[in-house]
């Protein structure tokens, strides 16, 4: 990826004068560069486990707002270190009120916002705007401006630039302040998108703000309760506003896999007797494998029929249009080692009864390890034709799913995603009654 290149120090202004200073901005800069013509993404980030484990000295500043290696490492440590259930992610409630009590009241350098990385400015958004809360309860709005443009590899291209503006304080100030600030800044022929960058628990205020004025929505469904999430993105697709989903997007890898075993047309008839899915998660958020299980019931046309709770064992029933009975079931497995993201899907096992022979059907397991998979085999599994596969589990920021949606999006929710959505909400609908 390209790095960026700032054109000043990010400036600090009131917010009363950031308006007519980007009205200016490009003017005494260049002449022939007025910004690029592209799409404003402004960005909840909140980064609540990294200013913990500042504040706390447990790493080193400034805060950036991203999930490195080292703020990973170190909350892994501290989870297993103190007994919190591995159920728990990273990000957990559970490990942030246990770091808050061990809080210095130092300053600490904040670079949210005036750091983030080439695979977003690539994509020349024409305006940043962030939202960077902080753990002072009793922090007055801040508000900073600065400019950037790409490196191009190409000397002879003129860059497309754009200018960022970072908007620090408490939430109630950013809820009171700082939303005002934020409609004196859009630019209201771009599109707009909204990145919410934590849990779709936490500032609900600010949050229904953006989703009442139609921006165009990035959320993570691994980060909040499952009511929650599945509110809100049912009530986008019902008013046709655009959303995506992190946790959809991490699902990529799974679909693919298991598209890809059927691809050959010796094995379509496989799916029409498909008889049981068992998905085994990380413990914690279920959604994911909810989607997963969704995704392939809306390809075949499937009809929910049932789900019954028994503790960590979801079941979930469907049937095709002849009457044939599906079960699918989501299991919560106990893992050594705490997740970045909970409830992220492990491994998965189809198994196809096309006769009464065991040894003409069929059994596909899909696992991101062989262990895995090895686990899966197990029940006697082993007199049916086996297709196995370990799907890879490389790990990607956040920023890198961004801006991979930013870069391929046309500005609505993906169909697919649409239909998956939709069956999720009816079979947790009937899970909650």
């Amino acid at each position: 990826m390209k790095p960026q290149l700032t054109l000043q120090t990010p400036l600090e202004l009131p917010y009363q004068e950031i308006s007519n200073y980007l009205n200016k901005l490009w003017i005494s800069e260049d002449a022939d560069n007025s910004g690029a013509n592209t799409f404003t993404l402004m960005v909840w980030q909140p980064a609540w486990l990294e200013q913990c484990l500042v504040q706390s000295g447990l790493i080193s500043g400034p805060i950036t707002g991203t999930l490195s290696p080292e703020i990973i490492r170190v909350a892994k440590k501290l989870l297993v270190d103190n007994g919190i259930s591995n159920t728990n992610s990273v990000n957990s409630e559970e490990l942030l009120n246990l770091l808050k009590g061990s809080l210095s009241n130092k300053d600490y350098e904040d670079l949210r916002g005036q750091f983030f990385e080439s695979s977003i400015s690539t994509l020349n958004p024409r305006r940043l705007i962030t939202l960077a809360p902080t753990l002072n309860k009793k922090t007055e709005i801040k508000t900073f401006v600065s400019a950037y443009c790409p490196l191009s590899d190409n000397t002879a291209d003129q860059p497309i630039c754009g200018d960022l503006v970072v908007i620090r304080g408490d939430s109630n100030s950013i809820n009171k302040k700082g939303l005002k600030i934020i409609d004196e800044l859009t630019i209201k022929d771009l599109p707009i998108w909204l990145w919410w960058n934590g849990s779709l628990n936490e500032s609900q205020e600010i949050f229904n703000y953006f989703n009442d004025h139609g921006i165009r929505l990035i959320i993570d469904t691994a980060n909040g309760l499952p009511t929650r999430c599945l509110k809100i993105l049912d009530q986008s697709i019902r008013s046709n506003k655009a959303i995506n989903d992190l946790n959809w997007v991490r699902l990529k890898s799974w679909r693919e896999s298991l598209a890809m075993i059927f691809d050959p047309p010796s094995r379509r008839p496989i799916l029409d007797h498909i008889s049981d899915i068992d998905i085994d998660i990380a413990e914690g958020n279920f959604l994911q494998a909810l989607f997963l299980i969704s995704w392939v019931s809306d390809k075949l046309e499937w009809l929910f029929s049932k789900i019954e709770n028994h503790g960590e064992l979801i079941k979930i029933e469907f049937k095709r249009k002849n009457g044939d009975k599906i079960s699918t079931a989501i299991n919560s497995v106990p893992l050594g080692n705490p997740s970045i993201h909970s409830g992220q899907v492990i491994g998965l096992r189809l198994i196809s009864k096309i006769s009464e022979v065991r040894t003409n059907n069929t059994c596909i397991i899909l696992g991101c390890e062989s262990v895995e998979c090895t686990r899966l085999e197990a029940g006697g599994m082993a007199d049916m034709q086996l297709i196995e596969q370990v799907v890879p589990n490389t790990f990607s920021s956040s920023e890198s799913d961004v801006s991979n949606l930013l870069g391929s999006s046309r500005g609505n929710t993906s169909p697919l995603f649409e239909s998956t959505i939709k069956v999720a909400v009816q079979i947790f609908n009937s899970f909650t009654k």
